[in-house]
């Protein structure tokens, strides 16, 4: 879920459909919605409560990012019902995906952390379903000129009655209430403020105690790593798409290690501070950026 979900939707979407892949874990120097609209949902996982940090202040929320969500889908419906399409040939729209994203944004913050998660999967995160590439596949070509504006070949639709990028673009303008630059200025020091945070809090002493303490109870297991992201970023995991067994040996290790000797917490208080630290010196900007998600959830609340 982003801040800007309205407005860079139909953008997005209408980017050619990428594969799925896996990757190294999320280490948080993204801003705290995900930097983008969400793009891959883990299969049939469930929103759930989780880490919060101070930074989660200036992110959608799940119920703002509901309320977003129903307000762009009953434009886009409006507009393309009213371009000819009925409701099957609306469907699916991806505005649910980034709802289910916003509790669990955090859940690869410091590495695999669930030990079900690391017996099943390693480091590899689970598996995911592409919505852009759903998004695409579940439509024809006319279709999709009506929803996004693009035609086969790519080149933006001529036809006079389609908007400026399809119906999803449509949704967007409606729902913006503020400039593109403005929210974009707001998201890059939210960024900038969770990546400081997050170096700050690994050059902590508190926390490369904490390392300390992990690498030996590692080191204990037979696993010889002087940090987490050494685990997890270990090159060996990512030649393939799926963990093996020495890997998933080390994940479990890595999440027991984990919770025997409190690193979470303890990472996680300390990158918390950090983070109210320097909301503190940019307050004003923030404060300003939380007003424009507030104006966007507003409007899509009386649009509705």
């Amino acid at each position: 879920m982003t801040a800007r979900v309205l407005v860079r939707i139909a953008v997005l979407l209408a980017l050619p459909a990428a594969g799925c892949v896996a990757a190294p874990a999320d280490v948080a120097v993204q801003s705290p919605d995900g930097a983008g609209v969400v793009q891959a949902r883990s299969a049939g996982a469930e929103p759930k409560a989780g880490l919060t940090l101070p930074l989660d202040a200036y992110a959608l929320t799940a119920a703002e990012g509901r309320v977003l969500g129903s307000a762009a889908e009953a434009r886009v419906r409006e507009c393309a019902a009213g371009l000819g399409l009925d409701d099957a040939a609306i469907e699916p729209l991806p505005f649910a995906a980034d709802v289910a994203a916003v509790a669990a944004r955090h859940d690869r913050r410091y590495a695999v952390a669930d030990p079900e998660v690391a017996a099943e999967h390693g480091y590899h995160p689970p598996p995911s379903t592409d919505v852009r590439r759903e998004f695409h596949e579940a439509h024809t070509d006319a279709e999709l000129e009506v929803l996004v504006g693009v035609t086969s070949d790519g080149a933006a639709t001529t036809r006079d009655d389609i908007p400026e990028g399809g119906c999803l673009g449509a949704a967007s303008q409606a729902a913006s209430v503020a400039s593109e630059s403005s929210l974009r200025a707001g998201q890059d020091l939210v960024s900038a403020v969770q990546a400081d945070a997050w170096h700050a809090a690994l050059a902590d002493p508190r926390v490369l105690d904490a390392f300390a303490a992990w690498s030996a109870c590692m080191a204990g297991a037979g696993y010889h790593y002087a940090a987490p992201m050494d685990a997890n970023d270990d090159p060996r995991w990512w030649t393939s798409d799926a963990a093996g067994a020495d890997e998933l040996a080390t994940a479990v290790a890595d999440v027991a290690c984990k919770s025997s000797t409190g690193l979470i917490p303890v990472w996680s208080a300390v990158e918390a501070g950090y983070q109210s630290q320097f909301i503190a010196a940019s307050q004003a900007e923030l404060d300003a950026y939380r007003a424009l998600l507030d104006q966007q959830v507003s409007a899509a609340s009386t649009a509705r």
